[in-house]
Order: C-alpha cells, then sequence, then structure tokens
C-alpha cells in the first residue's frame, strides 16, 4: 500500500488562519484600533427654511450645460 503524502499547502492555511485569529485577538485586547473616525460637529446650524449655498449653485448650474 502506498502512503500519502502530507497536503502542506492545507497544513499551511490552517497555520495562517490559526495565526490570523490570535493576531486578531490580541490586537482587540490591547485597545489598539485600526483607524479612528473623525468626529466633527457641523458647523452649520440646521433650519427648517431652504439656503442656495455655492455648491447647489454650482449643481444648478451643471444642470442647465
Amino acid at each position: 500500500m502506498k502512503k500519502q503524502q502530507p497536503d502542506l499547502n492545507r497544513r499551511s492555511l490552517l497555520k495562517a488562519l490559526s495565526i490570523g485569529g490570535t493576531a486578531g485577538v490580541a490586537i482587540a485586547a490591547s485597545g489598539v484600533s485600526v483607524a479612528h473616525a473623525a468626529e466633527t460637529k457641523p458647523s452649520v446650524k440646521h433650519t427648517d427654511s431652504y439656503h442656495e449655498t455655492a455648491h447647489i449653485r454650482s449643481y444648478y448650474n451643471s444642470l442647465r450645460s
């Protein structure tokens, strides 16, 4: 009977998955975040009335062309 050769590709995949999962847990546990979202407050007060701004005028002008 012939002995089967071990599938090294499958072993390397399983090894990479386990190392990647461990690294993900370590990063999450350390409190390091990959990207920080900048929290900005809107500088324009929200009103109920319509205000035509420069970007709205440029949009209207693009429709006329």
